[in-house]
């Protein structure tokens, strides 16, 4: 998939922010580790400038903060797949399932669980929401 520019985004907790890209398509991305990398963001950990203040750069390329202070929406996009395929890997893990046995479960193809998994299709909205009903389905 090809990366998208950015529609929307907010501030979540813990650093997170939730993306919606021009697709429509949504992601909660941890970019704690990506702030705590460079020292550009300082003002962010300071809290001189307050990680809620967040917007939508210039033609949706990028999340920022300041002139100086930004993260790309490909940086993003890369972040946004690398989590979402150790959310999922992770989840079908702990639940002692095969990828075949969560592509039964959830509704999916196998080709589609193996895409998620290996971190190259953006793990949906609704991907995510169908693991947390599976868990409530199997705690009841």
């Amino acid at each position: 998939m090809e990366p998208q520019s950015i529609r929307a985004v907010q501030p979540g907790p813990d650093r997170v922010l939730l993306v919606t890209w021009k697709n429509g398509a949504e992601s909660p991305v941890d970019v704690a580790g990506h702030i705590d990398r460079f020292a550009i963001f300082a003002p962010l950990h300071e809290e001189a400038m307050s990680f809620g203040s967040v917007s939508v750069g210039e033609n949706g390329w990028s999340a920022h903060w300041s002139d100086d202070m930004e993260i790309s929406a490909d940086t993003l996009w890369r972040l946004a797949l690398e989590q979402g395929a150790g959310w999922f890997r992770a989840w079908r893990k702990e639940r002692g399932l095969t990828q075949e046995g969560a592509a039964k479960a959830l509704g999916l193809s196998l080709r589609m669980v193996r895409y998620y998994e290996a971190g190259t299709h953006l793990l949906s909205k609704t991907v995510r929401l169908a693991c947390a009903g599976l868990d409530l389905e199997r705690a009841a």
